[in-house]
């Protein structure tokens, strides 16, 4: 909970106050300053403290469109408690339409960082001090990876006060989800912060659907903390909370023909793809062998074998498959499982 003034990197914001701040977390190979910018708006009331972040993967740019119109629409002097939004964690990612840093490291596997350490690593320190730290609660977006797509979803690990909040939220689909090291939200979780991770849409674009439910869902979980009055309606009124998921991989190389849409609930021998050569003298199809939702899949046309086509949530299985997005994610490999963060 906040009251009062509040300090983030050194600056002091006091109530019914925002200040936009751009701190040094590193410098690129040239000496040039890499900041983080940041606004931070300081309720005119007590409240809670939520941190909103956007981009730590630099070509998931939903995300940053959600925190700008977020920003205009809070007003300090309304506001209850205290809200960090960071609309560009991975500055220097965003630039080059790039997922990693230049030096290639995942942000979101360098938490809690360190002070001498790489530049992911002082990156992942100052927002883990000056984001993280003290807050009540965090939302973290994402998109899906390179070459997916996502239906708008909520990711939580085994923390009720989180899955209290994601449904609050209201997207289509709460997946519980487990952590992975090294990331914001697992780093968040050991300080004591509940952090929901959203889902949705594709790399290197902005999809107006998929913004319109993340802005919806923060200002139903700033609502919910009451530190504004009033929420938007939810754009799923009882998410689905589902507790495991699988990709599904192409048998046969080829051009490839979906058969099921994001989203879709499928039933067990339901078609779920064809691929067939070049040539069209050969054709597989495969059908599902269990009831599940398309949560992701490949927007990619033309598939190899063993490649990841679509991404399935399962209902009532609680154990990983071995085939998991969780999975250790080699990250010279294009195709490699979507990630949660």
């Amino acid at each position: 909970m906040t009251g009062g003034p509040i300090t983030v990197a050194g600056v002091t914001i006091e109530p019914g106050e925002r200040r936009d701040l751009a701190p040094l977390a590193s410098e690129s190979y040239t000496g040039d300053r890499a900041t983080l910018p940041m606004a931070v708006i300081n309720g005119a009331e007590d409240g809670a403290r939520v941190f909103v972040t956007a981009a730590i993967h630099g070509d998931e740019l939903n995300g940053i469109e959600v925190c700008r119109r977020l920003l205009d629409l809070l007003d300090p002097a309304a506001l209850r408690g205290s809200i960090v939004v960071v609309p560009i964690v991975n500055v220097l990612g965003v630039q080059f339409g790039s997922r990693y840093l230049p030096d290639r490291r995942d942000l979101n596997r360098s938490f809690p960082g360190s002070h001498g350490g790489s530049m992911a690593a002082r990156i992942a320190r100052l927002v883990t001090e000056e984001v993280i730290t003290g807050s009540d609660a965090g939302i973290d977006l994402h998109t899906a990876a390179n070459h997916r797509t996502n239906v708008p979803q909520v990711r939580i690990a085994d923390d009720e006060r989180a899955l209290e909040l994601a449904i609050t939220f209201g997207a289509p689909f709460v997946m519980h989800a487990p952590l992975r090291a090294g990331s914001l939200r697992a780093v968040a979780l050991d300080l004591g912060v509940p952090v929901l991770t959203f889902e949705g849409g594709q790399p290197l674009r902005f999809d107006e659907d998929v913004i319109d439910v993340a802005l919806r869902g923060i200002l139903r979980v700033l609502a919910r903390l009451d530190m504004v009055d009033g929420a938007p309606e939810p754009a799923a009124t009882d998410p689905m909370v589902l507790e495991a998921s699988r990709w599904l991989r192409a048998e046969r190389g080829g051009v490839l023909e979906l058969h099921v849409g994001a989203g879709d609930l499928v039933q067990a021998g339901q078609p779920l793809w064809t691929t067939t050569s070049p040539l069209g003298a050969e054709r597989a199809s495969v059908a599902a062998e269990t009831e599940g939702y398309i949560i992701g899949a490949t927007t990619l046309p033309l598939v190899q074998p063993g490649q990841a086509l679509l991404h399935v949530a399962l209902p009532g299985e609680t154990i990983p498959s071995e085939d998991d997005p969780t999975d250790e994610v080699d990250e010279d490999d294009p195709d490699v499982p979507d990630t949660d963060d």
